[in-house]
Formats: C-alpha cells, structure tokens, sequence
C-alpha cells in the first residue's frame, strides 16, 4: 500500500494535469486572435490590429508558461529544477489568479443579488460566452494549479514551511539590509492597501466622473481584495523578516507575504506599466507603490535564496522524509562517494529562507479584468 508521501504525490501529478488540460481553452483562443480570427470578438474600438494581437502575444506567453510550469509539476525530476525558474511564474500567477478567483464570482454574486448591469453581458468588444471561457478557464486554472504547487511545495520545502518563525537563522548576515527593503516595502504596501480598501467599500477618492460611471461590483470587490492582499503580505513579509510571531510556523506568514504581495504586484503593479491611467491620478500613484513593494519584496527573496541555498546547515534537525522517486529516505545522510574517500551531499533542497522569495483583478477596463 502507497504511503503518506506517494499518495500526496499522486495527487500533486493528477492536479498538475489539469491544470494543463486547464489551459488549453484559454491558449487556444489567444492563438486565434494572434493568428488575425476575430473569434468571439464584436468590435475592437479604439485598439488598432497591432496592438490587439501584442497584447494577447503577451497574455498567450504567459498562459504558456503557466502550463509549461504544470507540465513540470508533473514530472519525477520536477523537485530537483532550479527554484527560480519556478518560483517566480508561480509567484506572479498566485497573485492574479487568487485576485481573479475570489474577485470574480463574489462580484458576480453581488450583481445577480441586486440586479446590477453584468459587464460581461454589456462588453461591445467581446461577445459574452468569451468571458466565460476565458475567466472560467482562468479560475480552474487557478484551483488546480496553486492546489498542485502547494503539494510541490510542501514535498521540496516542507521541512522549511514547518520550521517555526524564531528558528531561523541569518547565515550571509545580510537580515539588516533585508529589513531596511523590507521596511520600504512595508510602506508602499500599506499605503496602497488602504487606498485600494477606501475604493472597494465605495469611496470614489481621485477618481473623475468617467471613472465612477462605470464602477460597479466586480471592480469594488476587485479593490477589496486588492486591499486586503496588500496588508496581509504586509504582514506576512514583517513576521518573517523581522522574526515576529516566533512560536508559527513559517508556512503561515509565508503564504500571506507571497500571496498577499503576489496580489498587490500581479494585479496592480507591473501590468499599468506604461500606460496612462486618463481616470484617476492616483490610480497610477497606487499602481506605481504596488510595482515598488514587488520589487522590494523581490530583492528581500533574493538574498534569503541566494544564501541560504547555499547554506544547507542553517535549519534544525528533522526526521528523514521518505523520498518518492528514489525509494529512499530524504535527508538519510550523504551518499557515499562511487570513488571512495569522503561522502558526498546529494541534497539539493534549498535553506530555510528561500521561499521569503515573496512572492497580482483591476485591468484595463474600469470593473472588470482585461481579456486581453
């Protein structure tokens, strides 16, 4: 019979798949209005042939990745890839899709509850069955593959996300400068948090008469979340940095920081990049604090990953986790040597720190995620 670890496993490679079969709609279709089909689109208005097509050049890439991440996932040798290449995708996509799933079908809730105009039945760009393959596909997407990596996560890093917050160490000494970024980035993200809050329970602060026209629930409840990920990854990114709440185990102030921050960024920050918010000022005031504290937040994760990969010996003892694919227990000792003399290390699980690698739904329309 499989034990604990297989079974777990098992799961993690059927989730992964899905989560592939997930993105295929969604990649599908952004191929075709690459390739110049207008499926499923009504008029493009102001947007020229060009700019339609770089735009879901760029959002097929990503999709693209985000399956290419799931295909990893489901792999025996997916635990021995290089962190970074992983977590960094994965960090961006937790924060939009957690933004976009709980966004979405609570804002959708609150306009069939009160009889509000549906954006998505009222779009002159796109034809309505399109938001629900797209936005539908994104939101399965979203369970299947954060449910799968938090199974990777927790076979890589388990020993790490169970380790208690006052345990871990400072191997480089570089926590001083970790907390100076770390205190910056604590500003923007509150900051941002409640401005974002102040607009999702209704206050139109900064924003013209164009803008509050078109505002309705999806967009509120988007600024909602919005808000709330911005001060729960604050609060994560403190406990772990400055070492508060000693006696939890990382994986909770963890998966605040990285979600939380992952949402301020993903759905906030980089995407407005360039572009001039024409409805609100300080709508690009927030955005620009939320791509700071991303980025804060980014450089904090590189020194805990680039040092303390480099240092094995920084966590306390644990049991030997048994190892799925080579049949035996992780963390048993060193492999001897094929040439003799002294053992060798054969682990590669990374050090205490390196998921601090903290880890983005307000789109280009006002109130509802962009389909481009």
């Amino acid at each position: 019979m499989p034990d604990h670890s297989e079974r777990r496993a098992r799961r993690r490679r059927v989730l992964a798949r899905l989560a592939v079969v997930a993105c295929l709609p969604y990649l599908v279709l952004k191929l075709l209005w690459v390739a110049g089909a207008d499926v499923g689109v009504r008029d493009l208005g102001s947007l020229s042939r060009a700019q339609w097509i770089a735009a879901n050049a760029v959002t097929f890439g990503m999709d693209a990745i985000a399956a290419l991440i799931a295909h990893v996932l489901t792999r025996p040798g997916g635990r021995h890839v290089r962190a970074w290449p992983i977590l960094f995708p994965m960090w961006v996509a937790t924060g939009m899709l957690v933004a976009l799933m709980i966004a979405l079908p609570v804002g959708q809730g609150v306009i069939a509850a009160t009889g509000a105009e549906n954006p998505a039945l009222s779009d002159d760009m796109l034809r309505p069955w399109v938001f629900g393959v797209v936005y539908g596909g994104l939101c399965a997407e979203g369970l299947v593959l954060l449910a799968a990596f938090a199974l990777y996560a927790d076979e890589r890093w388990g020993r790490l996300l169970r380790t208690r917050v006052r345990d871990l160490t400072d191997p480089a000494g570089t926590q001083g400068m970790q907390r100076v970024l770390t205190g910056l980035a604590l500003g923007f993200l509150v900051c941002s948090g409640a401005l974002r809050l102040l607009w999702g329970l209704g206050s139109d602060l900064g924003m013209n008469a164009e803008w509050t026209a078109h505002r309705n629930a999806i967009g509120r409840t988007g600024d909602l979340v919005h808000g709330l990920g911005a001060l729960a990854g604050a609060a994560g990114l403190y406990a772990l940095v400055f070492r508060r709440w000693g006696r939890v185990r990382v994986g909770v102030p963890l998966a605040m920081a990285w979600t939380g921050v992952g949402v301020a960024f993903g759905s906030g920050g980089w995407m407005d990049v360039g572009r001039s918010p024409d409805t609100s000022a300080l709508l690009g005031v927030g955005n620009t604090a939320d791509l700071i504290a991303g980025l804060l937040a980014l450089c904090v994760g590189c020194f805990a990953l680039t040092e303390l990969t480099a240092s094995e010996s920084a966590l306390p003892p644990s049991p030997p986790q048994p190892d799925v694919h080579r049949g035996t227990a992780a963390g048993a000792g060193p492999a001897p040597s094929p040439h003799g003399g002294a053992p060798r290390n054969t682990s590669r699980a990374p050090g205490p720190s390196c998921l601090t690698l903290t880890a983005s739904p307000s789109g280009g329309r006002p109130g509802f995620p962009s389909a481009q």
